[in-house]
């Protein structure tokens, strides 16, 4: 049986878009009435919280446990956090054996793809008592609903945005390139001393690992095509639309404008050497997470050589429509014995001035509004991330089918590419099965 997707099409920015996030209401109907008289338990109380993220991300969540503890000296919060890599696969442990957190940072797709369309979360209309929902513009809160619950709350929109080390091509007496045109050019001047797998080759834009190259790629089709990739688990582009595209990706590499694959970096984190030390031109990377990449970016003391650069055009003029995701949300384990303690956490997360200025920016531009507030009121957006969501602001913007996003239907068509890549496939052969391999995942998710 077909599952109901969303189709959501944001024609303002996300900046702008949050600044009016007062003006709706949040909240669904649904109450549970037994909660509702309900006051914060006074014995002691120990609950867990879990996420990922970099350095910067594990310092202020600590921080901000810290200051909820202090609040409440009747609760003790126990903290799980790590990199993001192999992260989904622990969760999916944890919830298989019920060993979850009770206040887990989730992302978007696996409120979907976990339960094949039914919320495996708490629904956080039983505790809006202790959460207020209505902090969040409605349209906000419905990107994280499932079967009619609210599985989570989203910490703020983002979306992959480019980020250039603007010296490496004024070096090379170059402007930053607008169109796919323009970068495989600048590859030519930038990569023209590589080698087939040199320490030292420079390249005008470089996707740090998977989720780079597939967003790249899709965003690339969304241009050249004007169709999303998927709507309602049916794959949109035909083999010959997909073939142009890999074949035009094929061809960034082949002129030095990005590394084969045989010059992909084994580090795909902000740690990756060519990236420290000033070797790339560009990345494609999320506007809440560029902070970490800019201060890795030769020790964090060039930040004025990096920018954020325009959305690349398939043609000068043909302004494209970008996707845009929550970033990641908050969820309450169905299994927790105190919803209403892990609802008021999550709740001083996000109202809280301490707990807003300990996080900084190292979570993005919240959607909340009263997190929004303070972020502006203390000045916490400045620099990079400040600068990518202005950028973000000037598109249209289209919320991705959250199974885009999903790991299964994503490892399809990144198999595809790798073999496309290392030349096990040719382009007709990658585009075909990145249309078949891909609908058969989404087909698991959409029949019973």
């Amino acid at each position: 049986m077909k599952m109901k997707k969303m189709a959501q099409l944001f024609t303002v920015g996300l900046v702008s878009s949050a600044l009016l996030a007062g003006c709706g209401s949040g909240s669904g109907d649904k109450t549970d009435t037994s909660t509702a008289a309900k006051e914060l338990p006074t014995e002691d109380v120990t609950i867990k919280f879990a996420w990922w993220g970099a350095d910067n991300r594990h310092e202020a969540m600590k921080k901000v446990v810290d200051l909820y503890e202090k609040e409440n000296p009747n609760v003790t919060i126990d903290v799980e956090y790590g990199a993001w890599d192999g992260w989904q696969a622990k969760t999916l442990t944890q919830l298989s054996g019920k060993t979850e957190a009770d206040v887990m940072q989730v992302n978007y797709n696996w409120l979907f793809s976990y339960g094949k369309g039914k919320n495996v979360f708490y629904d956080l209309n039983k505790v809006k008592n202790f959460l207020d929902l209505d902090n969040w513009d409605k349209k906000y809160l419905e990107a994280m609903q499932v079967d009619g619950e609210q599985a989570a709350v989203p910490h703020g929109m983002t979306g992959r945005v480019p980020m250039y080390n603007e010296q490496l091509y004024k070096d090379n007496g170059l402007e930053l390139p607008t169109t796919y045109d323009d970068l495989l050019e600048a590859g030519k001047v930038i990569g023209k001393d590589n080698t087939a797998t040199g320490a030292n080759n420079k390249y005008a834009f470089v996707n740090m690992g998977k989720v780079s190259k597939d967003l790249f790629i899709g965003q690339m089709l969304f241009n050249a095509t004007g169709k999303v990739m998927q709507t309602d688990g049916k794959v949109n582009y035909t083999a010959e639309q997909v073939q142009a595209v890999l074949e035009q990706y094929k061809a960034f590499e082949d002129a030095g404008a990005m590394p084969t694959f045989a010059q992909d970096g084994s580090i795909e984190t902000n740690a990756n050497p060519e990236w420290v030390n000033g070797q790339v031109g560009g990345l494609y990377e999320w506007a809440n997470s560029l902070a970490q990449w800019a201060e890795s970016f030769k020790g964090g003391e060039a930040k004025d050589e990096l920018t954020v650069g325009a959305y690349l055009e398939a043609e000068e003029g043909t302004k494209p429509n970008v996707y845009v995701k929550p970033n990641f949300g908050y969820a309450i384990s169905r299994n927790s014995k105190n919803p209403e303690v892990a609802a008021d956490f999550i709740n001083f997360l996000f109202t809280n001035e301490e707990a807003v200025k300990e996080t900084g920016d190292s979570l993005g531009i919240s959607s909340n509004k009263v997190t929004l507030d303070l972020q502006e009121k203390n000045n916490l957006l400045e620099g990079v991330v400040k600068d990518g969501y202005a950028m973000l602001d000037q598109y249209e913007q289209t919320v991705m089918d959250p199974y885009f996003e999903d790991e299964n239907v994503r490892n399809e068509r990144y198999t595809v590419l790798e073999a496309f890549r290392t030349g096990k496939l040719d382009a007709k052969e990658a585009a075909e099965q990145y249309i078949s391999k891909q609908q058969a995942a989404l087909d698991k998710y959409y029949t019973e």
